[in-house]
């Protein structure tokens, strides 16, 4: 009995030492600073490394394009409820990629390319979320999200051929805020989508195919710098990486099925507002 007795204790005073701070912090809300970081119009450049990779090899494209990214978001109470987050984020990259693998278009048999296309990528996301303290520094913030995202790219030129890539995109992620200062706020999150609706299209070649369901995965590192009571400056650093499921052959031409992994960085300046 004097065993179960001090397991009781031990449990409560350990109760007792976690759950105060935690309901402190529910009760007081988001700290200043990561609402102030999360209440913000965004913009920023970026620098971005792409590596596309066919199955089997057959075609392959990398390289780092320049680009810009811009965002609305806000944290703070709505609709009854307190620390709910909504966002818009999007972001473009644009210009060479370094290509090697065949030109299809034209007459006559597919023959070997090794120069660059132009390639153009666009990626925007809606978000909903609602942010909980885990103590007066911190806070997990999970959100839904749906978005869009599409690839363009000539490959060759006038004698080579366009294609388009597009799909939507439906998931989860969970954003960690911690306030390191009353100035400086560190982040890091993480999203699962799942690539929907997507498909392809190459009229040169005469493709026009839909792909089947497949993933996407994102982490994101980020730090945001108050200058004054509205402006402030953030840097921030992203891994990507999707699969597109392949189309089924139509007019003999068929889009198999390839990965993508992005690594983007950027900085820029947001303007804060309550």
């Amino acid at each position: 009995m004097a065993g179960v007795t001090r397991q009781f204790l031990l449990v409560l005073g350990v109760a007792l030492g976690v759950a105060p701070p935690f309901a402190v912090a529910r009760a007081q809300g988001v700290n200043p600073a990561i609402a102030a970081s999360e209440t913000r119009v965004s913009l920023g450049v970026t620098a971005s490394g792409y590596t596309y990779r066919e199955s089997g090899g057959v075609d392959r494209e990398s390289g780092v394009l320049p680009g810009f990214s811009a965002g609305v978001s806000r944290l703070g109470p709505a609709l009854g409820m307190r620390d709910i987050y909504t966002g818009v984020v999007y972001d473009f990259a644009g210009g060479a990629l370094g290509y090697q693998g065949y030109l299809q278009g034209g007459a006559g048999a597919p023959r070997p390319y090794d120069q660059s296309d132009s390639a153009r990528f666009n990626h925007v996301e809606v978000q909903l979320g609602a942010a909980v303290p885990l103590g007066r520094a911190i806070s997990v913030l999970p959100f839904v999200a749906i978005g869009y995202q599409s690839w363009s790219r000539n490959v060759g030129g006038g004698s080579g051929y366009g294609s388009f890539y597009h799909a939507v995109l439906a998931g989860v992620g969970a954003k960690l805020d911690y306030a390191a200062s009353g100035r400086l706020v560190l982040s890091a999150a993480a999203e699962g989508l799942a690539v929907l609706g997507g498909g392809v299209s190459a009229p040169a070649l005469g493709l026009s195919g839909g792909f089947g369901t497949s993933g996407e995965e994102e982490v994101r590192l980020g730090a945001d710098w108050r200058l004054d009571n509205v402006w402030h400056v953030f840097a921030g650093l992203e891994m990507r990486h999707f699969n597109y499921a392949g189309s089924k052959p139509s007019n003999g031409v068929y889009e198999p099925t390839s990965g993508t992994f992005a690594a983007r960085g950027e900085m820029g300046v947001t303007f804060g507002f309550r």
